[in-house]
């Protein structure tokens, strides 16, 4: 079995994977939103029985909060839920120095101003040596040039492969950490709800998305792309997870040149393109983390939206587009929300004309799940 579950987490992340043997599953959780929608992850996990309350891993692909807010309250509530995690990806300020590693107890104040900042502070009370334990406590990197870092296989079989970020996206982040963590609420000490509502992302214009009537296609994939520029974004931790030949890009909210060169350097491609099952779009379907020819890098059937629109009206009606024009016959495009921002693509005539489907919950709260191997 392959699973992937986007669960309700508003304008954020929240990504719940399955994979291996009837009676014998495994779990990655990929994000968890933020602190206001952590419930829904915290019902999905009291929903399996206690002796199964494990992460193979937890991801934390960084520092917005609508990507990390709920990952603070899940590691202060493990005890309690009696979860247990294998390994935890984040790149903290630490890494953000080539050659920073995570510190032991004993090294002290190595982390420097942002000891206190309330993440670190957590999974170094959790166990620091399981704080990016893949790599030995160092930093999750692309290199500039030569293979990709291919991580050593999780308990089950499940492969995972990063894409984003490089050294140069961590050393943009680095002069403006300080001010990102504490716009996120993770200040030095302990971040609150109220602190954790500071943070604002970057936005984009509104340009064309409130139009009305059905969206012509041929005409928002063909307007000009410019790419994200927001450091953040740009540090994202992004993955090609595969488990018995399937393939999932999990993008986070990585920028399209990190992703397309990236794509380039994987294995396998049939034609220019690179088979996947699935891709997460960067960014919840941004018009500056999904072009063109990011599309055409790859050859997929189903792609995964996760957002209610709430921040910034996403998906963009030209990320969509681009999918649909640059996708292959057949796209599956799944959103986790039904939304004002997504429902335009319903259009029984749209989906006749271009051949692509829509997959939408069954409710504001269901989420939405493809299962990739039964």
């Amino acid at each position: 079995m392959f699973n992937i579950e986007l669960i309700p987490a508003e304008f954020g992340d929240a990504i719940w994977i399955e994979y291996g043997k009837r009676g014998a599953m495994h779990r990655v959780l990929v994000d968890c939103g933020t602190n206001a929608v952590y419930p829904a992850v915290r019902q999905r996990i009291l929903a399996l029985p206690p002796a199964e309350r494990h992460l193979e891993l937890f991801v934390v692909t960084h520092v917005d909060v609508d990507h990390i807010g709920g990952a603070l309250a899940l590691l202060r509530d493990r005890e309690q839920l009696g979860l247990t995690i294998g390994d935890i990806w984040f790149n903290g300020y630490v890494h953000l120095t080539p050659g920073g590693a995570v510190p032991l107890p004993e090294d002290g104040d190595i982390l420097g101003p942002l000891q206190g900042e309330a993440l670190t502070e957590c999974l170094m009370a959790h166990d620091p040596k399981k704080w990016n334990a893949a790599v030995r406590g160092a930093a999750l990197v692309v290199p500039d040039t030569g293979p990709l870092v291919s991580m050593p296989a999780l308990p089950g079989g499940m492969k995972l492969t990063l894409l984003s970020p490089t050294q140069r996206q961590l050393d943009r982040l680095r002069p403006v950490w300080e001010a990102t963590c504490k716009k996120a609420g993770i200040s030095p000490g302990v971040a609150t709800a109220a602190e954790s509502s500071l943070l604002e992302e970057e936005g984009e214009p509104d340009e064309d998305d409130d139009i009305l009537g059905d969206p012509n296609i041929d005409q928002l994939a063909a307007t000009p792309f410019k790419s994200d520029r927001a450091k953040p974004n740009g540090s994202s931790i992004a993955l090609l997870a595969e488990y018995d030949k399937q393939k999932v890009l999990l993008a986070g909210d990585a920028h399209v040149p990190v992703l397309i060169d990236a794509l380039a350097r994987v294995r396998d491609r049939v034609e220019g393109r690179l088979p996947l099952a699935a891709v997460k779009l960067s960014h919840h379907g941004s018009r500056s983390n999904t072009s063109l020819e990011l599309v055409q890098a790859v050859k997929c059937e189903h792609w995964l939206v996760s957002s209610n629109g709430k921040q910034f009206k996403h998906p963009n009606r030209e990320a969509i587009a681009r999918v649909i024009k640059a996708g292959g016959a057949d796209v599956s495009l799944h959103f986790n929300y039904r939304t004002e921002f997504n429902d335009p693509w319903d259009s029984v005539s749209l989906r006749r004309k271009h051949k692509f489907q829509t997959k939408y919950p069954a409710s504001d709260g269901a989420g939405i799940r493809l299962e990739l191997l039964e």
